[in-house]
């Protein structure tokens, strides 16, 4: 019989949805069903903590396995123990599901447990699952507990190096010009679904917004792309990209 370990969890999301401070579009919603997707989305400005969102109660209180977004955990304690290369030309995909799953062995189930707890990385019962805990739903984080984990990472406010936090925020950048800086990890898997998910942040003018997207589609071709294609054409929508935000 598979051992299972109980992880007591608690919610790493740091921000409280009010009326206040949430606006509902429904045009994100339009977007995300015109790329053949279902799903939810959130965008906070940091300044203000205002909130753009569709489908509120999937975002708040629906958790999805974080599939290979979880890299993000032993990547980051990698670099604090010097297991993970600090050398930005050795880095290799979030894609490379194997060369993960061996940093995850190196690190070991009891390091990672006790770093799930410390951070308070999601929530339910770990499986004794090595090759694939974080994508066979034994643990589960919401969007909102992903948003809160990205923008700690930006400040540097996980229980990590900051140095080792900075190096990890290097290895999401993507996109950078005098206008904007966009950062982003993003996971997909077709047997749970074809469920993706998007999450990082865009800086205009020094100003931080966090997002996150997480979606399922009846056809699993391409989830990658069409994901980060969808992010990008939301940003658009809401009027990034220019430098004027």
């Amino acid at each position: 019989m598979q051992k299972i370990f109980v992880v007591i969890l608690f919610s790493i999301s740091a921000f409280a949805c009010t009326p206040n401070n949430v606006k509902i579009s429904p045009t994100i919603g339009q977007q995300i069903d015109s790329a053949g997707m279902q799903g939810s989305f959130a965008l906070m400005e940091n300044s203000s903590e205002a909130f753009t969102v569709f489908n509120l109660s999937a975002y708040k209180d629906t958790g999805y396995a974080p599939l290979n977004t979880f890299f993000a955990l032993p990547i980051l304690i990698g670099f604090d123990r010097g297991q993970f290369n600090a050398d930005s030309n050795t880095w290799v995909s979030l894609d490379s599901t194997l060369y993960y799953q061996q940093l995850v062995q190196t690190i070991g189930r009891t390091t990672l447990l006790q770093e799930i707890d410390s951070i308070h990385y999601g929530k339910g019962i770990v499986s004794a699952n090595m090759e694939g805990f974080w994508k066979d739903g034994s643990l589960l984080i919401t969007a909102d507990e992903q948003l809160g984990f990205i923008k700690r990472l930006y400040f540097k406010g996980l229980p990590f190096q900051k140095r080792s936090q900075e190096l990890f925020k290097k290895m999401i950048l993507k996109e950078q010009n005098s206008n904007y800086q966009l950062s982003y990890l993003v996971a997909t898997d077709t047997a749970l679904g074809n469920q993706s998910w998007v999450l990082g942040y865009i800086e205009e003018n020094l100003h931080p917004y966090f997002f996150v997207l997480h979606t399922s589609a009846t056809d699993g071709k391409d989830l990658k792309n069409r994901n980060v294609n969808l992010l990008k054409s939301i940003l658009v929508k809401e009027g990034f990209f220019k430098g004027v935000r």
